[in-house]
């Protein structure tokens, strides 16, 4: 069984976040999958809604790491866990994608190509210190296979949700999740697998950086721009980068096309 988790709770997104992530994520597979959300509201369309805790140490996005538990989330021996964010928009045919195939000890994410161009060394080492080889925005796995990122985490929530803002290795407080499922895939010998990078896009809400992804992704992929009225078909995925983003307050031609629906 493929299982498709995310996480919910009010704050900058609205419950209609998840049901577009399901409905998009089903028009365009035909992979079975059950869809499971973590969630502090009913008002979602999901095949499995989990009650999201705000009383619980585990604070906002966090919430998410409980998935690499194997006993979390009605998981099986031998289940394929996908973990995904709810900024994203699908814009062409995720069989690829979800079907992915996944090891024991392995974890596979999103391949980012937009950090891989720097304008000079000292700019290059300066980010370097930043750039993640991973992307929280999608994880998968086989369950129970990584479960120590669980494990670990769940002896001491309060310290690890605010170590990476204290240290001042991210800027807003609670951030940082990522950089905890990267630690730990070093310190247990966890395999990384990237997807291929040409399949991620990326949006701002800066006219000038789009112009330039645009221009970056289509050096890079020998293709054409990532996007104009309409996504490159090579794109499965579009992240919407910043903190606070919401897609809804994007007025471009492919978001309607295809978020909308």
């Amino acid at each position: 069984m493929l299982k498709i988790c995310t996480v919910y709770f009010k704050g900058f997104y609205t419950p209609d976040y998840v049901s577009k992530l399901y409905r998009s994520l089903k028009r365009n597979s035909t992979i079975p999958f059950e869809f499971i959300c973590l969630s502090d509201t009913n008002d979602i369309e999901a095949d499995v809604i989990l009650p999201y805790n705000h009383h619980s140490d585990i604070k906002k996005h966090w919430h998410k790491l409980k998935f690499f538990s194997p006993q979390f989330g009605g998981q099986k021996p031998g289940d394929d866990i996908i973990i995904m964010d709810i900024d994203q928009v699908i814009t062409n045919n995720v069989d690829d994608l979800i079907g992915f195939p996944v090891k024991e000890n392995e974890l596979i994410s999103y391949g980012v190509w937009w950090n891989d161009d720097t304008k000079n060394a000292k700019e290059k080492e300066l980010k370097n210190k930043n750039i993640l080889p991973l992307n929280g925005g999608f994880y998968k796995f086989k369950s129970g296979s990584v479960k120590s990122i669980w494990e670990d985490f769940s002896l001491n929530p309060n310290y690890w949700q605010l170590h990476y803002y204290n240290t001042g290795v991210v800027h807003h407080k609670y951030y940082g999740e990522q950089n905890y499922v990267n630690w730990k895939l070093e310190q247990h010998n966890i395999k990384l697998t990237l997807t291929p990078k040409e399949w991620l896009g990326r949006h701002t809400d800066n006219t000038m950086d789009n112009v330039e992804l645009n221009k970056i992704y289509s050096k890079k992929f020998n293709t054409d721009y990532m996007i104009l009225d309409d996504v490159n078909e090579k794109i499965k995925v579009v992240h919407f980068t910043g903190v606070g983003k919401t897609i809804h307050n994007y007025k471009e031609n492919f978001i309607k096309e295809h978020w909308y629906e």
